[in-house]
């Protein structure tokens, strides 16, 4: 009997002692789990700050799906220049994942309330009610390249069309020089969203160049052909569709934007049509510079790029800042011709 309660008292002693040891051993996890929950809300509580910290305002950034060449390097230097200044840029079209439409795109920033929008695309009557909504929300605008006049924007960032066409003249002049043609047929490829009256300074710049500088000539008479700009297909459809269709082709093609350049350049070699049909580019990369040294691309305008990116942020910066802006800010442009080209070229070889 003494036995067994021995036994039984023994048992009690053990079951108390694990009791024990389990509490203490839930109160220490519980402890330090509480302890651990502190210590990462703190430094997530940290991160937070230092995340919020990190940036001093968000802009976005829209541009066209038919230059992406272009407008990649516009954007790339507006990166920079928002890194110098604190400021997040964001590609909205990247981060969404599934490409929209620049208007769908331009009413989520709408509704993000972000600081600012960057935009160069098609000049609409869609994206200037767009634009009044951003700016009445407090959103400042910036229009790069194709200026949306009739909107509540702040600025407009590029190259007057007046001034363009004038650049275009200059070296479709040179044919008349080289004494190749007396009055060229010119085509002019453009976005079939382009307004009739960005076409008519275009036409009209060139008009005056010539009047002004060769008045025993009569100045060529330039037509627009508008090309399908939903994406680099489409205009290169567009542009194949045109070469297979038109019967008398034009002397001189002048090109509005990169994709054009290159798909009227591949277009030209594959119909047979080199040194028969002069190619006037825009902007410059490897495959313009390499056409033009082989002077299948007579020459091409450069639009200084890096600027326009930088004074996208900064004219949206001074305005957040100040509540105005310059309105229009003129961008440098260089003709680049043979001897330019070939140089740049030895120059990406040397390095």
């Amino acid at each position: 009997m003494e036995e067994e309660k021995k036994e039984k008292k023994a048992y009690t002693n053990k079951a108390y002692h694990i009791i024990v040891v389990g509490v203490i051993s839930m109160v220490f996890v519980a402890v330090v789990a509480a302890l651990l929950f502190i210590f990462m809300m703190g430094d997530f509580g940290k991160k937070a700050e230092r995340d919020e910290s990190i940036y001093s305002s968000h802009y976005v950034f829209i541009s066209d799906d038919d230059d992406e060449d272009f407008w990649n390097s516009v954007y790339e230097a507006a990166c920079r220049e928002a890194d110098a200044q604190n400021i997040y840029i964001e590609k909205l079209s990247d981060s969404l994942g599934v490409r929209f439409s620049n208007e769908d795109i331009f009413r989520v920033a709408i509704n993000s309330s972000v600081d600012g929008i960057i935009y160069g695309g098609t000049a609409d009557e869609k994206i200037a009610t767009l634009i009044d909504d951003a700016v009445n929300a407090g959103i400042g605008v910036v229009v790069l390249q194709n200026d949306i006049e009739n909107s509540s924007r702040q600025s407009f960032i590029g190259v007057n069309n007046y001034e363009l066409g004038q650049v275009y003249a200059s070296q479709m002049a040179r044919f008349i020089d080289l004494s190749e043609y007396n009055t060229p047929t010119v085509k002019v490829f453009i976005n079939e969203q382009t307004s009739e009256g960005a076409a008519n300074v275009i036409s009209i710049a060139i008009e005056d160049y010539f009047t002004e500088n060769y008045p025993n000539y009569n100045a060529p008479e330039v037509e627009f052909e508008r090309v399908d700009s939903q994406d680099v297909f489409s205009v290169e459809e567009d542009i194949r569709t045109f070469f297979l269709d038109t019967k008398d082709l034009p002397d001189i093609i002048l090109c509005l934007n990169s994709a054009y350049t290159q798909c009227t350049y591949q277009a030209v070699v594959d119909y047979n049509r080199v040194g028969e049909t002069r190619i006037i580019g825009y902007f410059i990369n490897d495959t313009i510079l390499d056409a033009i040294d082989k002077q299948i691309i007579y020459s091409t305008i450069s639009v200084d790029t890096d600027q326009m990116g930088s004074s996208s942020v900064l004219s949206l910066k001074e305005y957040e800042e100040l509540g105005y802006t310059s309105s229009y800010v003129s961008v440098s442009t260089n003709v680049i011709g043979q001897d330019e080209a070939r140089e740049l070229l030895e120059d990406q070889d040397e390095e």
